[in-house]
């Protein structure tokens, strides 16, 4: 693929993004295939999504976050994704900025109609932290951190 691969493997599901050129999708599922169901179809026990671009990508995770922010797993969906993307941030960067920055849009744009307010804070300040955290000029990260703070003290 010539491209960063990020997978993530949530207790929702198997999530794997890359950016190239290419339509990579059927490689991904006949890989996925050899490795998790030797002798069935896929399509038959599994549900793929494919998105051609960051709007698409967008409009989902739109729809996904408002059906997760209502489920008690949600915290425990966000922990688990925020703990992989810190350990592959090195390998992935580009990606994950980029995902981070769709994250955010989404969660600052979810509507809020029977959704915890808190659980979606807490969510932007956790993929906030990640991307600071892995920032990896000190300088840079200080004047972010600051930056933070004094947001939330009005």
């Amino acid at each position: 693929m010539k491209s960063e691969v990020l997978v993530i493997n949530t207790n929702l599901g198997l999530e794997i993004y890359y950016e190239s050129m290419y339509d990579c999708t059927q490689i991904i599922k006949d890989t996925f295939a050899i490795v998790a169901c030797k002798k069935c179809k896929t399509e038959d026990k599994y549900r793929f999504y494919d998105f051609q671009n960051e709007q698409e990508i967008q409009l989902f995770m739109d729809t996904a976050m408002q059906k997760l922010a209502r489920m008690p797993l949600f915290t425990s969906y966000t922990k688990s994704m925020l703990g992989q993307l810190n350990a592959q941030f090195e390998t992935n960067r580009r990606l994950i900025g980029r995902l981070l920055e769709i994250w955010h849009e989404v969660s600052s744009n979810i509507r809020y109609k029977g959704i915890n307010l808190q659980k979606i804070r807490d969510f932007r300040n956790d993929f906030q932290a990640v991307y600071i955290n892995n920032v990896e000029n000190d300088i840079l990260k200080e004047l972010f951190m600051e930056m933070l703070e004094k947001k939330h003290l009005n």
